[in-house]
């Protein structure tokens, strides 16, 4: 009956750490060595008078063999009975440490370009010890959240493996190093192409936004964005076309002939609150609204 009773915390403790040497090095394990490893996984602090105490009881259970080192320290190992009621709290914290891991585990997908990984030869990639031919791997989500791998060659025949976002992402990563095209989809797909956007490169909303711009600056009553300043902002020369649409515009107001190229109709202090405001919308940062407002704008004495 008394081997029938449950470990406490501490015993438990013990039992996981006595397990884990035990699978590395079977053999007897010192308690001061038993006392430092329970430190450095972070437990509440233990106390040698506690833990021998607590080795004894183990003993009188049946689940440890108390015996003295060469060096006469006090040692203790499973017996049997210990091993067998050890090993699925090790099984347990393993499991849950584990767990620990992967929920803050951080896999960066790797999306190629089009063109660096080309689909047209099928290449080799080796999955939890399983190889596959294929040409392309599709990290998918469902709508419901679940996740899989399809692996697509160029017969256009489909593999699906099923796996938690973790492991999903892991079999990507291989199918990349292996030189094999990657991308990532919503939903399941039954054809190689199904869901691909053919044509969409981005389009350039600079226009756009010049002429957004210059009908809400004129709602404050300031003008002077002419068709001039809208072709050097859309169509800038090569040195600009990194720059974004506003670092674009006070580039080319930066190089007008005109000490202030914009002309305002009312006073600053009416206009200023909400200017800021309009610019800041716009996507001026805080220093290129000051220089728009305070450089490039003629404002009435």
């Amino acid at each position: 009956m008394t081997q029938a009773r449950r470990p406490s915390p501490l015993q438990r403790r013990v039992l996981i750490v006595l397990a884990a040497l035990d699978a590395k090095r079977p053999g007897p394990v010192a308690t001061r060595d038993i006392e430092r490893v329970l430190e450095k996984g972070g437990d509440a602090p233990v106390y040698g008078t506690n833990l021998r105490a607590s080795c004894r009881r183990m003993e009188a259970a049946g689940w440890l063999r108390t015996l003295r080192a060469p060096n006469l320290q006090l040692a203790v190992e499973l017996t049997d009975a210990g091993r067998a009621l050890a090993a699925p709290l090790l099984a347990d914290e393993q499991a849950r440490v584990q767990a620990e891991q992967r929920a803050t585990t951080v896999r960066v997908l790797p999306l190629v370009p089009p063109g660096q990984a080309e689909e047209t030869d099928d290449r080799t990639v080796a999955l939890d010890d399983r190889w596959h031919l294929a040409c392309r791997g599709d990290y998918v989500i469902r709508l419901d959240g679940t996740t899989c791998l399809q692996l697509w060659n160029t017969a256009g025949q489909l593999t699906r493996l099923a796996g938690d976002p973790l492991q999903v992402a892991t079999w990507l990563q291989a199918c990349h190093d292996a030189g094999i095209a990657v991308r990532v989809q919503v939903n399941e797909s039954t054809t190689p192409e199904e869901g691909t956007q053919h044509g969409t490169a981005p389009a350039d909303r600079t226009d756009i936004w010049y002429r957004q711009l210059d009908t809400a600056l004129q709602a404050q009553g300031i003008s002077g964005l002419t068709e001039d300043i809208r072709l050097s902002v859309v169509s800038p020369e090569a040195s600009l076309r990194a720059l974004p649409a506003p670092a674009r515009l006070l580039h080319v107001l930066r190089d007008s002939p005109e000490a202030f190229p914009l002309a305002a109709a009312g006073c600053e202090d009416d206009t200023e609150a909400a200017l800021t405001d309009l610019l800041a919308r716009a996507g001026f940062t805080g220093d290129q609204a000051q220089e728009l407002q305070w450089h490039r704008i003629r404002w009435p004495k």
